[in-house]
């Protein structure tokens, strides 16, 4: 039980978040398609990606790698009104 609680704290998003699940499938695709000796070019066309997602795919090891970016941690008009909401 210990390790999946550490699996799980690592990840900014938790199983059964819509972007997380696509974004986890997707890099199974591309990595199982690449492992059975595809080109990225190749995977590219039987998955309808760009070759930019399919690059960001391939070059990265775990899909958490992916789940950076700018729309994480940035201000919300909201934030000083959280305290209130968590209690509401």
């Amino acid at each position: 039980m210990t390790v999946p609680a550490a699996g799980q704290t690592e990840s900014p998003w938790p199983r059964g978040h819509r972007f997380a699940d696509r974004t986890r499938s997707r890099h199974a695709a591309v990595h199982a398609l690449l492992e059975a000796g595809h080109s990225q070019r190749s995977i590219q066309r039987q998955l309808g990606m760009t070759w930019r997602t399919v690059k960001q795919l391939a070059d990265a090891a775990k899909p958490e790698d992916l789940f950076t970016g700018q729309w994480q941690n940035r201000p919300s008009v909201l934030d000083d009104y959280k305290p209130y909401l968590d209690n509401r």
